[in-house]
């Protein structure tokens, strides 16, 4: 199994959208959890080959892109 970690500030925002995401990001070669370590929040992936691990990888990317253009505004 393959895991893509990324470990970032913890954010109200990102937590509660990442935390709605980990009940959507659920398929049979995959998921994704989010787990708070103090003032971090670590999102996790997991996947069963590597064209799953990429998808997982471009999904946490590119939702911390957007989230961290929408809490700027």
């Amino acid at each position: 199994m393959y895991e893509i970690s990324v470990e970032i500030n913890r954010n109200y925002i990102v937590e509660k959208i990442f935390k709605i995401l980990e009940k959507e990001v659920v398929f049979h070669r995959g998921r994704m959890k989010t787990f708070q370590e103090g003032n971090k929040l670590r999102i996790v992936g997991y996947a069963t080959d590597v064209a799953s691990a990429r998808s997982l990888a471009n999904t946490i990317f590119r939702v911390l892109y957007v989230v961290e253009e929408v809490v700027e505004l």
